[in-house]
């Protein structure tokens, strides 16, 4: 799965590594929680932390979280899109 590259790399490819990857996350979530009682910071960490504030209406505190959502995302796509323009 993480052998292929380029042209020979499929969706297939592709959805296996998201699988892991969503899998991979998403323990680190719960064993972070279950320890610490604390969401982790990574991505789907703040998504959790987003929802949450939204759900007790502290708009303010979200946005944060959205914010950083959104800078990683288009950090992602900056240095995604560097990579391939001067590979």
């Amino acid at each position: 799965m993480f052998r292929h590259q380029g042209k020979a790399r499929t969706f297939k490819h592709n959805l296996q590594i998201a699988t892991v990857l969503s899998f991979v996350a998403g323990i680190v979530n719960v064993t972070g929680f279950l320890a610490i009682q604390q969401l982790t910071t990574n991505v789907t960490g703040h998504f959790a932390l987003l929802i949450f504030d939204f759900e007790n209406f502290q708009f303010w505190t979200g946005i944060t979280y959205l914010l950083y959502i959104l800078s990683f995302l288009f950090g992602s796509f900056v240095s995604g899109f560097m990579i391939e323009k001067y590979k």
